[in-house]
C-alpha cells in the first residue's frame, strides 16, 4: 500500500532542496530540527505552520518558554522566520504580537549565556608540558597550541588541512569560519613554540596533505578529520593530566578561543586587533568573550593604585 506524505513534508523538502549549497549542512540541520518542533506543536494544537499567523507564533513562544531556555526559543523563532523567507511568505515574527511574546519570554526567563572556562596561558603551559611524547600526545600538544594561537573554534580546528600551513609553519589559512560562511578566509600567525609542536607532529605522523589533526586507530592515522567531540575530549584529557582539578569540567572545545582573547585583552592589545585575530565581526560579541578578564584586570589595576596611595 502506498504511503501518504504529510503536506508539510513537501514544504520542508522544497525549502531544503532550494538551500542546498547556500548554507552549511550544520545550519540546515539545526533549522530542520527546530522546524520539526514547531510543526509538531502546530499539529497538536490545530494551527497552520506556514504561513503561520502571528498569534500562532506568539502562543508557541509562550508555550516553549515554560520549559526551554531563551536561547532555544529565539533559535526556533529564527527557524520559523527562515522557513517563511524561503517560501516567500511574510514573516509573522515581524508583528507586534510576536515581538511582545519575545519580550514576555525574556522577562520570564532572564539568563546570561553560560561561557566555558577560558584556556588562558597559565592553564595552557602545564597542559602542554603534561602531553606525553607519544603519537597521540604530540598531536594533542600541537592541536591545543594551534587552537590557542589561532583563536579558532573547535569546528574550525577540525576542518584544518596540512596544505593550509605555510611552508615554514609560521602561519595557517583558516579557510572557513562561522562568521565567514562564504570562505573568504583569514591568515592566522603561529608562535615559535606552536611551530615546534606542529613540526614534531608532522614528523611523527607523516602527514603531508589532508586532515591536519586525525584520529588514531591502533596507533595509526585514521585519515579522517577529528570531530568536535574528540577535540573537546582531548582538551579535557590534557587538563586532567596536568592535574587542573575542578577546572577540567569547565573546559570545552571553545576554551582556547576564549582564553586567548582574554589574554590579549589583559595584555592591553587593541580591540580591533583582537577582532581581526579571532575573526569577530562585532565588538559586542568580542566583549562577551573578554568581559571577565577585562573586568578583573581593571580591578587589579585599581587595587594596585589603592595600595600605592595607602
Amino acid at each position: 500500500m502506498r504511503s501518504v506524505r504529510h503536506p508539510y513534508q513537501t514544504d520542508l523538502d522544497r525549502i531544503f532542496k532550494r538551500c542546498k549549497g547556500a548554507y552549511s549542512e550544520k545550519t540546515l540541520s539545526g533549522y530542520r530540527g527546530d522546524l520539526h518542533s514547531f510543526i509538531a506543536w502546530c499539529v497538536d494544537y490545530g494551527h497552520d505552520w506556514v504561513p503561520a499567523a502571528p498569534s500562532t507564533v506568539a502562543c508557541f513562544i509562550d508555550d516553549q518558554t515554560q520549559t526551554l531556555s531563551m536561547a532555544t526559543v529565539k533559535r526556533r523563532v529564527e527557524a520559523i522566520k527562515f522557513a517563511h523567507r524561503m517560501l516567500d511568505w511574510p514573516s509573522p515574527a515581524l508583528s507586534s504580537e510576536v515581538q511582545l511574546a519575545i519580550r514576555r519570554a525574556r522577562r520570564a526567563r532572564p539568563s546570561r549565556p553560560k561561557q566555558s572556562l577560558g584556556l588562558t596561558s597559565d592553564l595552557l603551559r602545564p597542559m602542554l608540558v603534561a602531553c606525553p611524547g607519544t603519537l597521540a600526545g604530540k598531536r594533542d600538544a600541537a592541536l591545543i597550541s594551534l587552537g590557542y594561537d589561532t583563536l579558532c573554534r573547535s569546528i574550525e580546528l577540525a576542518a584544518m588541512r596540512a596544505e593550509h600551513l605555510a611552508p615554514d609553519l609560521a602561519a595557517i589559512l583558516i579557510l572557513r569560519a562561522k562568521s565567514d560562511p562564504f570562505g573568504e578566509g583569514r591568515i592566522a600567525h603561529l608562535s615559535p613554540s606552536t611551530q615546534d609542536s606542529l613540526a614534531q607532529w608532522l614528523e611523527v605522523s607523516g602527514i603531508k596533505e589532508g586532515p591536519l589533526f586525525q584520529g588514531l586507530h591502533t596507533r595509526k592515522m585514521s585519515g579522517r578529520h577529528l570531530d568536535t567531540a574528540s577535540i573537546r575530549r582531548i582538551i579535557k584529557r590534557a587538563a586532567a593530566r596536568a592535574e587542573l582539578g575542578e577546572k577540567v569540567s569547565s573546559l570545552s572545545g571553545h576554551s582556547m578561543r576564549i582564553g586567548a582573547a582574554q589574554d590579549m585583552m589583559v595584555a592591553g592589545i587593541d580591540q580591533v586587533a583582537i577582532m581581526q585575530a579571532g575573526g569577530w565581526k562585532t565588538i559586542s560579541v568580542l566583549g562577551r568573550y573578554v568581559e571577565n578578564a577585562a573586568t578583573y584586570a581593571i580591578h587589579e589595576r585599581r587595587w594596585a593604585q589603592l595600595v600605592q596611595v595607602r
